[in-house]
């Protein structure tokens, strides 16, 4: 009889232990959820303050109601922007739909072809394609874009200057220009561009012969789904003519896809070795493998880069100068290594924030610091635009002898 009222008791003490511990868990959990909540409410007092503020004393009450909804969207995008994290923004519809076009780009886009960026006051030209309608105008990087028609530009993102800029074939924009001349003054143009379609091919390629050498000059300017069929059509007839030696160039390719990026440099990097490692805070690290036949492997390699060269491109550089010891020249490029995603929000807009970052074969990070180049030397605008003289592009020709000499 004891020994049953003993069990009895074990079994009543280990019940009420397991309900304690139960009870003692969900207790810890609520706490949490209640330290979270008071952690809102107390991050975001000061909103809630000024608020009240508003609500009690501004003077136009139907002002006020009517922009409750563009205030809590520009309150969303100042408190994302205090990151600094120039990758992770909030986007509204029209930027979000922007943002997928250039997603689902193919090749053409009907505009002037000036690769631009906002600044403090102004929109800078960065980039300005060969042979597009905003060359022809006589563009030139650096240039300021003051206004677009008679619009201030000072208070447009780098998203709403394109969408201004970019329209159908055929049809003129008038874009007012700083310039500051080589006396280090400033001068204002107004230049008139005719919109056009340019299709670019992503693959490039022709053969130099330079000081009794034969060079193959391969440009890639974008990465993406075509790119590889191209540059397997090329490398089919690099293959038969002999050549010596390479020059990849990569200036201006500053966006793309990765597995683009990581095929195409299986044709340098043999089978199995490491092109880019990913890393993640929530997901499992990635490690991308080449998957290719190495055909260009043995050959002289210099690389071309700039700081536009950014992204994909910034990659494929890296995976390259740490796997074969390629020669990398021009200025460092831009440094951008990190991972985005997008995440559609309740109102059509959207999220896109950084959710990883990418390293080199040895685990060298190019994120905000670039890839520093071999040799350093700058583009000479002046006798590029009068002359179509390459001095960058003949300096890579001079490495690139000098390397094939060593072999």
């Amino acid at each position: 009889m004891n020994k049953k009222r003993q069990s009895i008791t074990l079994w009543f003490l280990a019940g009420t232990i397991v309900s304690l511990g139960i009870c003692a868990l969900l207790l810890i959990r609520e706490n949490q959820k209640f330290s979270y909540l008071y952690n809102i409410l107390e991050k975001y007092s000061s909103i809630e303050k000024v608020d009240q503020i508003l609500q009690r004393e501004y003077f136009d009450k139907q002002l006020l109601q009517s922009g409750q909804q563009e205030m809590i969207k520009e309150a969303m995008k100042a408190y994302i922007n205090g990151i600094g994290d120039p990758y992770t923004v909030y986007l509204d519809a029209e930027s979000y739909s922007g943002l997928q076009q250039e997603l689902e780009w193919e090749g053409h886009i009907e505009g002037i072809w000036a690769v631009v960026s906002k600044k403090d006051y102004y929109i800078q030209v960065e980039e300005v394609l060969k042979g597009s309608p905003a060359f022809e105008a006589w563009i030139l990087p650096l240039d300021r874009i003051i206004l677009i028609w008679t619009g201030e530009t000072k208070g447009l993102t780098t998203s709403e200057a394109v969408s201004k800029i970019r329209w159908e074939k055929g049809t003129k924009i008038n874009l007012f220009i700083e310039r500051t001349t080589n006396s280090g003054s400033n001068e204002y143009l107004e230049k008139e561009v005719t919109r056009d379609i340019i299709n670019i091919p992503s693959v490039r390629e022709k053969v130099i012969n330079y000081s009794w050498h034969k060079l193959w000059h391969l440009e890639v300017s974008i990465f993406w789904d075509q790119t590889n069929k191209l540059m397997n059509q090329a490398v089919k007839e690099f293959l038969n003519q002999k050549v010596e030696g390479i020059i990849l160039d990569l200036r201006g390719n500053w966006w793309g896809l990765l597995e683009s990026a990581v095929e195409l440099a299986g044709h340098f990097i043999p089978k199995g070795e490491d092109i880019v490692i990913s890393k993640y805070r929530n997901y499992k690290d990635t490690t991308y493998k080449s998957e290719g036949f190495a055909e260009l492997k043995d050959y002289p390699l210099v690389i071309l880069v700039n700081g536009l060269s950014a992204s994909a491109s910034e990659i494929l550089t890296l995976a390259l100068k740490e796997q074969i010891w390629s020669t990398i020249v021009w200025t460092k490029s831009f440094g951008k290594g990190s991972i985005q995603t997008l995440q559609e929000l309740d109102n059509q807009d959207s999220l896109k924030y950084t959710v990883g970052k990418r390293f080199g074969p040895k685990g060298t990070s190019i994120d905000k610091e670039g890839i520093k180049p071999d040799y350093e030397i700058e583009l000479n605008m002046t006798g590029y635009l009068m002359n179509r003289v390459d001095n960058q592009l003949q300096k890579a020709q001079d490495i690139l002898v000098q390397k094939i000499k060593k072999q």
